[in-house]
């Protein structure tokens, strides 16, 4: 069904799955403005470990919030590791990392939740954001995927983390991946490349090369994983966004050198 830009006046903005939003979910990849964060980090960045000033970052939360209908104090993040850990998120670990880093939820890269209002978050400035929604179970999730995390296949095991804590079935649910860094721009070693080209030959063919230069679709290889763990190609929205042509509307770790902000990829059920 493919994506749509949801603007407003403050100039926060996100980008969403039409998919989604029709089956009812909150979610969302946020933009870059609409913030008070100066340089590099300009202006929403909304991620605390990139050593923005923490009261600039909370700001932005607020006002991030305030736009969604959250509270602040419950939103729940992780400190990502480009690891395969997910966590199933209740009422014991609602608003981990809302004010401080520290107590974001250690080596995580994918929450899911059954509960209503507890807004999940991961922050992406070049890796893959991957939203889940069962409209039947009423479960979410959202998935924060790297290279390392592609080759580790977290989008799947999330998808099989959601079968088993929740009883959700893969040919149930829908899929967003979001705003990211495309194969265009995202250079790899032949190391890296032979990672996925180990995987299967479905993801060797995610592996491009030009002039002797190696690149990866993620999107692709994403789109490849959650096939492979049961969903219907038809049940997938795939963003045409790239974040590192996009200066304007989104942070990217590798065009500004990794001295920048982080977009948010969020999900809560209503």
């Amino acid at each position: 069904m493919g994506t749509r830009w949801v603007t407003h006046d403050n100039g926060i903005a996100w980008e969403a799955s039409h998919l989604l939003s029709a089956a009812g979910l909150c979610h969302g990849v946020t933009g870059r403005g609409g913030g008070v964060s100066i340089a590099p980090c300009d202006s929403l960045n909304l991620a605390l470990h990139v050593g923005d000033d923490v009261t600039a970052v909370l700001e932005n939360r607020r006002r991030f919030c305030a736009m969604v209908g959250w509270e602040l104090p419950r939103m729940t993040t992780a400190q990502q590791t480009h690891e395969d850990h997910v966590v199933a998120v209740g009422e014991a670990e609602c608003g981990s990392g809302a004010g401080s880093y520290e107590d974001a939820l250690a080596h995580t890269d994918a929450l899911m939740t059954n509960q209503k209002q507890i807004p999940l978050v991961i922050f992406v400035a070049d890796c893959v954001p991957v939203i889940l929604f069962d409209p039947l179970k009423q479960v979410c999730a959202v998935v924060h995927d790297g290279w390392r995390g592609t080759v580790a296949r977290l989008a799947a095991k999330t998808v099989f983390a959601m079968t088993v804590a929740y009883g959700c079935r893969p040919s149930d649910i829908l899929a967003y991946i979001g705003p990211s860094i495309s194969a265009a721009h995202f250079e790899v070693s032949e190391a890296t490349a032979g990672q996925f080209r180990r995987m299967s030959p479905a993801y060797a063919d995610c592996v491009r090369e030009t002039k002797n230069i190696l690149t990866v679709d993620l999107w692709q290889a994403n789109r490849q994983l959650l096939i492979d763990a049961g969903l219907a190609e038809k049940h997938i929205d795939l963003t045409e966004s790239c974040v590192y042509e996009d200066r304007e509307r989104f942070f990217s770790y590798r065009r500004d050198c990794s001295h920048t902000g982080r977009m948010a990829a969020f999900v809560m059920l209503t």
